[in-house]
């Protein structure tokens, strides 16, 4: 009986032996000032949405990227802070007006809050299906993309893309065909 229950306690000891894991950072929060009024917004959005989104463990900050091709990245490693990085090449924040400014912040933050991933799709009428397309995160920015005659008002673009935002299962809108 001895070596049998000796057999026993080292399954045991092996099954509740986990490998470490490193200790979670602990929150951080650090957003330039300038970039503040967009994270507002997006918690603002999710509000409306009926969502509750943390952004309380974040860092945002201009800096290189690791694509010369793209303005903006998110840095999400387990148990750490997310981290944002908006490119400081002179060629994309300083040339974004607010509206381009807010859909780059905004898809940053789907990816390091929302945890969404790129998606390619298109409507009949070639434009994009999401915010998180990785070719132009300026789809509802002023005067981009015509909607009928009314070229310059976005704001049905504009809350589409954000309701499909923050729920992925949002219908295609009526400009969308």
């Amino acid at each position: 009986m001895r070596p049998s229950l000796f057999v026993i306690g080292l399954v045991l000891l092996a099954l509740s032996c986990q490998p470490d894991q490193p200790p979670a950072e602990p929150p951080q929060y650090n957003v330039p000032t300038d970039i503040e009024p967009f994270v507002q917004a997006f918690r603002d959005e999710a509000r409306q949405r009926g969502q509750s989104v943390a952004t309380d463990n974040l860092i945002i900050r201009f800096g290189a990227v690791s694509d010369k091709d793209v303005c903006g990245e998110c840095l999400l490693q387990s148990n750490k802070t997310p981290v944002i990085t908006l490119s400081n090449d002179p060629l994309c924040w300083q040339q974004m007006n607010a509206q381009e400014r807010e859909c780059l912040v905004f898809h940053e933050l789907g990816h390091c809050v929302l945890k969404r991933l790129h998606k390619t799709d298109r409507f009949p009428n070639g434009a994009f299906v999401s915010l998180m397309n990785l070719n132009d995160v300026s789809v509802y920015a002023t005067c981009r993309y015509p909607i009928g005659n009314d070229d310059c008002d976005k704001r049905p673009r504009r809350s589409y893309y954000i309701d499909e935002l923050f729920n992925p299962n949002t219908p295609a809108p009526a400009w969308a065909k």
